[in-house]
Order: C-alpha cells, then structure tokens, then sequence
C-alpha cells in the first residue's frame, strides 16, 4: 500500500552511468503518468554518461509548478543504486531526516582504486553517512547477487532495487503501472518484471527470497558445471552452497585454463585451507579468500589464455549483444612480442584470424615447459613464481593457524588482488605486493610467537 500521500513527491535515483539509472527513472517517471502525477525530471550525468556517476531527480505533483530538480532536504527517498554515488555530498545534500534510504550494497571500485589496490574501500564511511535516525528508513539490499541469482543476469539489479522501493509505499505509484511501464520500454522485459517483483518480495519477506537466492540448505539442483570425477570428488567436500559453488566454478576454470592436474593442485591448497579454518564464520571467508586469489595467480593472462578467452562463446554474445546478430568482430591486441621491438599502439587483428587463435589456444599444454616459446620472457616466469610463494605463505599459516590470528590470516589471503595491470604496470605492482606480503608474513610471524 502507498504510504506517502503527499501532494508533492521528491524522488532522486544515484548510480553510475551505463547500469540504467536513466532507464529506471524513465520508468519510473511514465508509471508515475499513468497514475495520474504530473512528473517533472532532470538527470545530472555529468561529462561522462558511461562509469561516471549519474543522478535523476523526479518530483511528482498532484498539479504542475513543481521543479524538477530535488532540493537540499527534500527529498522523500532516495534509491542509490551504488553506495559511493549515494553517500556523494550531490545526493546527501537532498536527505532529510525523513527520507527513505534504499541502497544497494555491492562495492563498486573508483577509477582510482582500480589504479591503486591498495586504497581501501570506505565501507565504515559509507554505512555513517548513508544511516538515518530511523533505522528503519535505511533498507540496504545485494541487488546485483540477487539479480544474478533469481533472474539470472545482474543487468536487472536496478530494477530490482525499484521493485523495493516501491514495496516500501514511500513511492506513490501502483505497481501495475510501473510492470506497464516496463513493458512500455521494451528492454529485457520479462527479466525486468522478474527482478521488479522479486524485489517487492524481497521487501515484504527478506528472509525466504534471501534463501531462494542462496539456494536454501536443501537445495539439491545438479550442478551444471562438469568436472571430471576425481576432481567433483574433492570438490563436493565443501558443503557450504556458495563456497562450494565457487570451488567449483574456479576449479573448473583451471581446467579449461590447463588441465585437470593443475586444478588438483588449486584444490591442494585450498583443501588445506579449509582443513586449518575448519570453514567456520569468519574462517570461511579465508577459504573463499584463499580460493579466489589462488586462482587470479594460476590464471594469470598469457598469450595461450588470451586466445581462449577471445574465442568463449561469451565473448561473441557480448559483441552480438552490442553490435547485434552477425556482427563483425575485429580484436584489438598489443602483443608483448611486437612491444618489446618497439611497438607502442594496439593493432587491429581481423576475425578471419580465428584458426590461429584456435591453434594457440591448443598450445597451452607447451605452457610453463622448455617449448614455450613465451615462457622465457622475464614476467612469464614471475608469473609463475608468484602462485609458488603464496602456497607457501598459506601453508605456513596453517602449520601455525590460531582462531585468534583468522583476521590477519585472511588479510593476507587478501592480498594477491593487488597484482593487476599488464606488462610493466603489472611489475611495479608485483614489488609491491611482494614486499606487502613480506611484512604481512614477519606479522604473522610475531603473533604466531
């Protein structure tokens, strides 16, 4: 039921540019007609309108006059579809006491953390200024886990916050008018509904759509990941669903990536440290930590795992979800090969050239050997060191593991995610992150004494 009865109804949506804040608003904005509101917009988004952040202001009246653009304090709910957005001095300055805070909680890295992994992102900054004097006026949902999960893409996240949003009443329009107005848009229309009903579930009841999102403890659904059998033997040990899920889903990875043995030797790893965490909370997230970071190291991005990414069958539905069926597909690459002769700039490499990506795909058995003909470059053989020194570092925080030392365990497990870029960027982030883990292990160390 709708719970705000005002004559004057002030609406602002924060977000980034290109996950459809815009698209929400229209929406929003055509629903709000068809009950009867004079709507009056205004979206902000800035210099850029793709990853840049983005801000509609909608204000609904019962008789025109109305800006369109919310004012310091007025507005009535706040939707922030990405908290760093959201928690801006732009959307905060539009709070009052009373207004509705609806927020979606995936982190979402700044330019700049991306740049620097070391940046911490600011959860204890974002939960203080995004909080209301009514707890309950601050409603805090994993849109895009639950988008992904129950309808199957993470697109329909937004929508899926809207679907909240209005089952909270704060925002006084009918739900059939904004499933009309959905439709009327013509995007994704059934996934949209979906998502825009699941999250008025979510809103009347969290606890069983959080467990028909997670997959509930009896959930007994096949998984549709195939391993080979010596490999789901050791996977199905870990029964907690989502850590399990993920297990599978990275081992499986590395088989594609190389072969089944060298996704035994992930789960070497990963089974000790379940063993030493007993995957208890929070010990599980050292697991998840230790999976997840292993991983990035034995995947690390050559020439052999470039061609196989290139020719996934996801890779041409995402171009043919831009460019449409039948699209010509042209890559643009910068060899390490031709950059170290000299050359600066990314070269075109028509499609026509598949085969030979094919062919280098097959070659990834020559990966790591004395045939490799790109193994012997300096940063081959870092990567390959780099996952060596990190089994080793997990290894002796298990010979030494304490529930009291889990904290610092994980922040280790933690650390590989600073190992990003390419070529000479990657280099200067390996010394980092070397001498980090140096200091992070003489810790241990200490406390471990």
């Amino acid at each position: 039921s709708i719970t705000n009865p005002r004559p004057v109804v002030h609406l602002r949506l924060a977000g980034i540019g290109g996950t459809g804040v815009v698209t929400v608003a229209q929406i929003l904005a055509t629903a709000a007609m068809f009950d009867g509101w004079d709507v009056r917009g205004l979206d902000q988004t800035g210099l850029s309108q793709k990853a840049g952040p983005v801000v509609s202001d909608l204000t609904l009246a019962r008789g025109c006059g109305a800006s369109n653009l919310v004012g310091d304090g007025q507005a009535d709910v706040i939707v922030a579809f990405d908290q760093l957005v959201g928690a801006s001095d732009q959307t905060i300055r539009a709070r009052g006491a009373d207004t509705v805070v609806i927020t979606s909680s995936p982190r979402t890295p700044t330019g700049a953390m991306i740049s620097h992994p070391e940046m911490p992102y600011p959860d204890r900054e974002l939960h203080e200024r995004l909080s209301q004097p009514d707890e309950r006026s601050r409603i805090d949902v994993d849109a895009m886990a639950m988008a992904e999960r129950l309808v199957g893409s993470p697109s329909s996240a937004n929508v899926l916050l809207l679907g909240v949003a209005v089952q909270t009443g704060s925002i006084p329009v009918s739900v059939a008018a904004v499933e009309r107005a959905i439709e009327l848009n013509g995007v994704a229309v059934a996934a949209n509904q979906e998502a825009f009903t699941w999250g008025r579930a979510w809103q009347h009841d969290p606890g069983s759509v959080d467990v028909g999102a997670s997959g509930g403890a009896d959930d007994v659904m096949p998984d549709p990941i195939e391993l080979p059998a010596g490999l789901r033997r050791r996977v199905d040990q870990f029964t907690d669903r989502p850590l399990h899920d993920l297990i599978t889903m990275l081992t499986a990875d590395l088989v594609d990536y190389q072969d089944e043995a060298y996704a035994g030797r992930f789960l070497d790893t990963v089974e000790l440290a379940h063993r030493c965490a007993d995957a208890g909370e929070p010990a599980g997230s050292f697991v998840d930590s230790v999976a997840r970071s292993l991983h990035k190291l034995l995947a690390y991005k050559d020439e052999y795992e470039v061609a196989r990414l290139m020719l996934l069958p996801e890779a041409r539905a995402a171009a043919e979800e831009v460019a449409g069926k039948g699209a010509t597909v042209t890559w643009r690459l910068h060899p390490p090969a031709l950059k170290a002769i000299g050359l600066r700039r990314k070269i075109a490499v028509p499609a026509a050239t598949r085969p030979v990506f094919a062919a280098l795909k097959r070659g990834k058995r020559l990966r790591g050997t004395k045939l490799d003909p790109f193994g012997r470059a300096s940063l081959r053989r870092i990567e390959r060191q780099l996952p060596v020194e990190f089994e080793a570092a997990i290894g002796e925080i298990c010979r030494t593991w304490s529930p009291a030392k889990v904290d610092l365990a994980r922040s280790i497990a933690e650390l590989p995610d600073q190992v990003r870029g390419y070529e000479d960027l990657k280099l200067r982030r390996v010394a980092t992150y070397r001498s980090v883990l140096a200091d992070a292990m003489n810790e241990y160390r200490t406390h471990a004494n």
